[in-house]
């Protein structure tokens, strides 16, 4: 055979296997992947030269007494993160509820059209976190507004709160899972051995979508454990979750988070400790943790808790001790069986009262 029917059969091989792809992406995105319909949306460009993206949630019956609600998602992570499908949304849930409901999506939850160099985690505590807040108030009208952050979330609301943002923009603050410290899982211990420049960034949004169909089916493995309790989160919504919000984690973020863990686990920007300004914050607080958390173990959450400066402060941690059917893991803080009871619930209440 020639070297140019080689090249052909080569070419074509492929080719077929990309079309293969698609189709079998195509194939399960039609069944796991739910739409929700959003009041308006808006792509907000930042002084730094990358953008981050708000949506709006229709609201039937609007409470003139609450102030707007801004949801942050975490790593990895889109809006759709406080928003997966009808029954694992917070933002719906509290929607329902009155609330005057916005999703941020973060310059690291956009897949695509933003250099990965300026996907860092100092640049969206400078630009993303406080511009978002400022934009939701400018187009409410609202002299304040309460702040929900999942995991990076917030995380980014510690670092940016009193410093980046104003504490008088900000009314309450809920705290799902963000550690203060952070502290690399035992099954990723390896990373921290690695130089720098070995360090690639994470493609996770292809991977999961391609596995997406499997996951539930897929015996339970340690990996499964780092990400979630898999007895707290029903057998399809692990695929549904990893075809709907799951993105990819670019190489210079990945690097921020291995800093923080290389420096005793202190979350620092610009060589400060974010823990050293909670002190002066007076905002009322909620954290919710759950006990069986790998990534966000109660532990990691404690130092945030107790710099907090405000005397209304609460923490809860959710596992079979404390009342809840299961020890809530990471992800199943967003999609868990009970996740309306266990975890909206307590707070649209903290946001109510």
């Amino acid at each position: 055979m020639n070297p140019m029917s080689m090249l052909a059969i080569a070419a074509s091989t492929v080719a077929l296997g990309y079309a293969l792809y698609r189709l079998h992406l195509g194939f399960w995105r039609k069944r796991l992947f739910s739409a929700l319909p959003y009041a308006e949306e808006h792509r907000i460009p930042t002084e730094d030269g990358a953008h981050f993206e708000l949506r709006r949630l229709p609201c039937e019956t609007p409470d003139p007494e609450k102030p707007p609600v801004l949801l942050v998602h975490g790593l990895g992570a889109n809006h759709r993160n406080h928003d997966a499908w009808e029954g694992a949304s917070l933002a719906r849930y509290l929607a329902a509820r009155g609330s005057d409901v916005w999703l941020l999506t973060l310059r690291s939850g956009l897949p695509r059209g933003i250099p990965s160099r300026l996907v860092r985690f100092a640049a969206m505590v400078q630009h993303d976190v406080p511009q978002a807040v400022a934009e939701v108030r400018r187009r409410t009208g609202a002299d304040a507004i309460d702040y929900v952050g999942f995991s990076m979330g917030g995380m980014l609301l510690y670092a940016a709160i009193g410093a980046s943002l104003p504490s008088t923009d900000v009314r309450k603050v809920g705290i799902i899972g963000s550690p203060a410290r952070v502290v690399l899982p035992q099954l990723v211990k390896w990373v921290d051995r690695l130089p720098d420049f070995l360090i690639p960034g994470a493609r996770y949004t292809s991977t999961a979508r391609f596995w997406a169909f499997a996951v539930g089916w897929i015996p339970t493995t340690p990996l499964h454990y780092l990400v979630f309790n898999p007895s707290n989160v029903e057998r399809h919504a692990a695929g549904r979750a990893l075809m709907t919000l799951v993105e990819d984690v670019p190489r210079g973020l990945q690097l921020d988070f291995l800093a923080f863990a290389r420096n005793g686990g202190d979350v620092r920007t610009s060589g400060v400790s974010v823990m050293d300004s909670l002190a002066n914050i007076r905002n009322p607080v909620l954290f919710l943790a759950g006990a069986g958390d790998v990534l966000g173990a109660p532990a990691t959450l404690v130092p945030a808790f107790d710099a907090w400066g405000s005397p209304d402060k609460q923490m809860h941690v959710l596992g079979r001790n404390t009342g809840t059917e299961h020890d809530y893991g990471h992800g199943d803080l967003a999609i868990g069986r009970h996740v309306e009871r266990d975890v909206f619930a307590r707070i649209e209440e903290f946001l109510r009262r």
